[in-house]
């Protein structure tokens, strides 16, 4: 066997070895994010669900959801099941929070129910033009703020998430935080769950 034949061989086997390993390390990182959130005391950023098209207009009528881009069909099972898996786990939320464009609201409405839904103007990361790069003080300050034996839960831009994660949340995807270490700073990342 020549030596070209042999690093392809070997590069074949560790190619398969890797697409065989990473879903259960996929299975085991979402486990480690279940088992935290069952301690309570987190703050849990998921993205809206799925929506038709891409974009929408700044300044928005952000009140008038009939004429808003709100969830495709796909996006509406997306959202319910997120919830489901949420109760399925039993994992305690005590605060749900959404920002006001439609898509987030009713992410959070059909996933977690309407009447404990609060609306919040600093989860609405591109309103007004405002930089997507940026980090609400509202939000590093209701993060600082929040102790409790449940965990809150805001549903927002992926936009935001990413300025805090520093990646881009994949669909279904949330992202667990925490305050800082030092007051006032960003939140830091503690997990990432898959959740669809």
């Amino acid at each position: 066997m020549t030596m070209i034949s042999r690093r392809r061989a070997t590069a074949l086997i560790l190619a398969m070895t890797l697409s065989v390993l990473a879903p259960f390390t996929q299975t085991f990182a979402t486990e480690a994010a279940w088992a935290r959130l069952a301690q309570g005391g987190y703050t849990i950023l998921l993205g809206y669900a799925r929506t038709p098209g891409r974009g929408e207009p700044l300044r928005p009528d952000l009140g008038d959801c009939d004429a808003r881009k709100s969830l495709s069909d796909r996006g509406i099972q997306e959202a319910r099941r997120i919830g489901m898996r949420f109760a399925a786990r039993a994992v305690s939320i005590s605060a749900v929070y959404s920002g006001e464009f439609c898509r987030a609201l009713q992410t959070a409405e059909l996933g977690f129910g309407g009447s404990r839904i609060e609306t919040r103007a600093y989860l609405n990361s591109i309103v007004g033009g405002d930089d997507p790069q940026v980090i609400p003080l509202e939000l590093i300050a209701a993060v600082d703020e929040f102790y409790g034996a449940g965990n809150q839960l805001m549903v927002t831009h992926p936009e935001l998430i990413r300025a805090i994660s520093g990646t881009l949340p994949r669909e279904g995807e949330a992202v667990i935080i925490a305050p800082a270490i030092t007051p006032g700073d960003p939140p830091r990342v503690i997990n990432r769950l898959l959740l669809d």
